[in-house]
């Protein structure tokens, strides 16, 4: 059974969370110029390249506007490109400029370093334990919010 009289599990996720963001988010902005949630629209367009809009704003789970926003700015950066999709001339296809490979890589290594430094209390089996957990809790959850009739919203894959 369940420690009833602990915090919920989402409640400490999402004060981790905020905090860890705060404090990696001054390191990225002096190194790159970018905010953590102008670095997940560059990362996940790395991973997924030519990726639909419409496809990034459900896996990031963001605000429509929000994200035009977004990438509006990092193309006027000249971190991204924005390409008419030759599948649906109504969407659009985006990839990373070469500069934005380079300010991904180096952004990858500043939060590479910066969990390193910021979970440091953590061995390696412990973080690899805690990232088998959270994988785990992730699929509950997706199976709890398939039996649910997917009342949340999709949830976001990297």
């Amino acid at each position: 059974m369940k420690n009833r009289s602990a915090p919920f599990l989402s409640y400490k996720l999402d004060v981790l969370k905020t905090a860890s963001i705060r404090a990696a988010n001054v390191f990225y902005r002096d190194s790159v110029d970018l905010s953590i949630r102008e670095l997940r629209v560059l990362r996940l367009i790395h991973d997924s390249p030519g990726i639909l809009t419409t496809d990034l704003r459900q896996r990031l789970f963001m605000d429509k506007t929000v994200l035009s926003k977004d990438i509006s700015f990092l193309e006027r950066r000249g971190l991204l490109a924005r390409s008419v999709c030759s599948s649906d001339s109504r969407q659009h296809c985006l990839t990373l400029t070469p500069e934005g490979e380079r300010v991904w890589k180096e952004s990858e290594e500043i939060g590479r370093r910066l969990e390193d430094e910021m979970y440091g209390e953590l061995g390696e089996e412990e973080w690899r334990q805690l990232h088998e957990l959270l994988d785990k809790a992730l699929r509950s959850f997706e199976h709890w919010n398939s039996v649910h009739e997917g009342r949340a919203s999709e949830v976001p894959r990297n």
